[in-house]
């Protein structure tokens, strides 16, 4: 208890009373990761995890955006990106909602981490890199990103006009 009072001291009080309310505020860390990991033929672990972006979409959207907020929605833009650095490979989508006369509504999720020390692109490509870009494929081959209310008043998020591919 000395210890974790030092450090209270030292750093001040945190910024969110609980966890819940802590990842609220990171966007997108409410929904569950698939958490895996790949044993090299030299014993080198290698711990990941990855969120479908499709789907963290799907389960997020009412975090995202409200119903007031769709007024004047012209379109939403997406964009992935990852960077290798500190023994840690990290990707992060960033979605931008474009309105007609409202401010860029802007919200960034991070997508994967993989603990690897080399920025090796078979290692990537097999542990996150390929599910991400299927689950993005599903995104872009519809052609369409529909957010509408649904009959609980919460919204939903379809990515093609075919209503039963989901």
């Amino acid at each position: 208890r000395i210890l974790f009072r030092h450090l209270n001291h030292f750093f001040g009080k945190g910024k969110f009373k609980s966890e819940h309310k802590r990842r609220a505020f990171f966007a997108g860390s409410d929904f569950p990761p698939v958490i895996d990991r790949l044993v090299l033929a030299d014993k080198t672990i290698i711990d990941y995890w990855y969120k479908e972006p499709h789907l963290m979409i799907l389960h997020q959207v009412n975090n995202i955006i409200s119903k007031e907020q769709m007024e004047g929605l012209t379109h939403v833009d997406m964009s992935v990106g990852g960077d290798h650095g500190g023994g840690k490979f990290r990707m992060t989508l960033k979605i931008l909602f474009r309105f007609h006369e409202s401010p860029t509504l802007s919200r960034l999720f991070q997508i994967a981490s993989v603990c690897h020390s080399k920025d090796d692109t078979e290692i990537l490509a097999a542990t996150v890199l390929n599910p991400i870009g299927e689950s993005l494929r599903q995104i872009t081959v519809g052609g369409r990103f529909i957010v509408h209310d649904d009959d609980s008043d919460s919204l939903t998020v379809r990515f093609n006009l075919n209503v039963s591919s989901y």
